[in-house]
């Protein structure tokens, strides 16, 4: 479950907290139980096309886990429409993920205690509609991790771009790529993702499509999406479910 609220200050500030809810129920590890993640972005308007920004994100300690995100960033919007492309965004972030772990891939305690991570991050986002189609891309990479990550250590919470659902593991880089055909009721979309774990040289894909239905002010979201939720793991078939209620 994911959760966000925009609150436009109208003094140029904006401020959006988030809220991640993750539920794992994996029965070949014997592991069960909720993890949570709050965020924070700080967006100050300098211009009618330029922003700062801040992030902070905080998952506290469950299950063995827990990390602590902060990032910063600039937002452009350079042009409003040019050549039949509208309504452009570029985004750009950099920052570090600190990680603790305290379990094994099977859920038991660390001989050692714990293991620490640091990871130093960029991320390149770009959207704009063209014709009759909105596309959104994004690239994001890890600079550099602090530690080599033993075979039977892994993290509970990695993110995919324009996916619900959450991978296990630390991943070095992702870019990706969503198309969707927007209308008054119904938008259908797709996703394809490619992305690397850590250490490992194999490319991993993810794929997803669905559709966004508007039905009195109200968006609801259904969706299938396919991909390798652990690095040691086979591609899996996830359904997504979401209602968005503007506010």
């Amino acid at each position: 479950m994911r959760a966000s609220f925009e609150a436009d200050l109208d003094n140029g500030w904006i401020l959006t907290p988030k809220y991640g809810y993750y539920r794992m129920s994996d029965k070949e590890i014997d592991e069960a139980g909720s993890t949570s993640r709050y965020e924070l972005q700080v967006r100050r308007e300098l211009t009618d096309n330029f922003d700062i920004l801040v992030e902070l994100g905080l998952q506290p300690q469950a299950l063995g886990y827990e990390s602590v995100l902060y990032q910063t960033g600039i937002r452009w919007l350079p042009f409003y429409y040019l050549a039949g492309i509208k309504n452009s965004v570029l985004l750009a972030k950099i920052g570090q993920e600190r990680y603790r772990t305290y379990v094994n891939v099977s859920g038991q305690d660390l001989p050692y205690g714990v293991f620490r991570q640091v990871g130093t991050r960029a991320q390149l986002e770009a959207e704009a509609d063209v014709g009759l189609f909105h596309l959104q891309g994004t690239w994001q990479k890890v600079i550099k991790y602090s530690s080599r990550v033993p075979e039977d250590v892994t993290f509970s919470w990695a993110n995919v771009p324009y996916m619900t659902a959450v991978i296990q593991g630390f991943l070095k880089d992702a870019y990706a790529l969503r198309v969707s055909y927007p209308s008054r009721y119904v938008t259908p979309y797709a996703s394809l993702v490619r992305y690397h774990y850590d250490q490992r040289r194999a490319v991993a894909s993810a794929v997803s499509a669905g559709l966004h239905v508007r039905l009195w002010d109200v968006d609801v979201s259904g969706g299938i999406e396919v991909f390798e939720p652990r690095r040691e793991d086979n591609r899996k078939t996830y359904f997504s479910l979401s209602v968005e209620i503007p506010m």
